[in-house]
């Protein structure tokens, strides 16, 4: 008895978990099998009600012909659109959004399809290291659903994830600036690659949170450039980075580079003390 009753409780236990799996497995294919799609669609409901996405897409999917140009029609694809978003599959949920707007130009849902399209775009994002196609996507896809709802529930959302989405690539700029910078001299003039990246960057990203470090990489950059250049070079090189420093001090009277600009001015005065017509 002490050997047997513990196994056969497991036993009886995966045999009533196995049974209950079974069933409501049965339940959904006999749903699946059945011919009546009226019957289908609200047991659809009824799944997309209960946070079922799956089972609720499945049967949607298997309506969504019969029932199209329908308002059946228009609410199954879009419980479709919801459960795969809901499940997290982006790419699958894209492509039935994109299938909503087509169908249904003036859907009851569109708004809010319009909306879930550039979500995805936006979960899609990826780190800032990585091809930013996605990203450039969603900015695309949030500044078109607020050109048409400016006013809507989900515009200040809407905006909230356009200005994360201009951040991400402003950061990825500012590491190609700093990239540049890094490799100076090595095979070309890679500060001067860095000072026209920084720039685009800070007309492209005007209100960004690294315009400030846009405009310290340029100045640095103008700065070791003329530091490195051969003799003849430097002086006129010396000029730009003086007036770089003039720009930049005037521009940011509190930057948090405060110590290094000093540093920097006070090399730029050196050489000029030192080359005196």
């Amino acid at each position: 008895m002490i050997i047997f009753v513990p196994f056969m409780k497991n036993c009886l236990s995966f045999i009533l978990v196995s049974t209950l799996f079974l069933t409501s497995c049965g339940g959904f294919s006999k749903i699946q099998r059945s011919t009546d799609n009226d019957y289908k669609f609200e047991k659809a409901k009824e799944y997309f009600a209960k946070e079922k996405w799956l089972n609720c897409a499945t049967l949607c999917e298997s309506v969504m012909q019969p029932f199209r140009g329908t308002e059946k029609g228009e609410e199954a694809l879009y419980m479709i659109c919801k459960s795969y978003i809901n499940n997290e599959n982006y790419q699958i949920a894209r492509t039935y959004i994109k299938s909503y707007i087509r169908s249904y130009p003036r859907g009851k849902y569109l708004e809010e399809i319009c909306f879930n399209l550039a979500y995805c775009y936006y979960k899609e994002s990826p780190e800032v290291k990585l091809n930013q196609e996605p990203t450039d996507a969603a900015i695309e896809a949030l500044e078109d659903y607020l050109s048409k709802y400016p006013n809507s529930e989900n515009s200040g959302l809407a905006r909230e994830m356009r200005t994360e989405m201009r951040e991400k690539l402003a950061e990825q700029q500012l590491n190609n600036v700093k990239l540049y910078y890094d490799l100076g001299d090595y095979r070309g003039n890679n500060y001067l690659s860095a000072i026209i990246c920084a720039r685009n960057a800070k007309k492209k990203f005007p209100d960004s949170r690294y315009d400030e470090d846009f405009s310290y990489y340029i100045l640095l950059s103008y700065y070791r450039q003329a530091d490195q250049s051969v003799e003849k070079k430097q002086y006129d090189r010396f000029i730009d980075a003086k007036d770089e420093c003039y720009s930049f001090r005037k521009e940011f009277p509190s930057t948090k580079y405060a110590k290094e600009v000093e540093s920097i001015q006070h090399k730029i005065d050196r050489y000029f003390e030192h080359h005196k017509n």
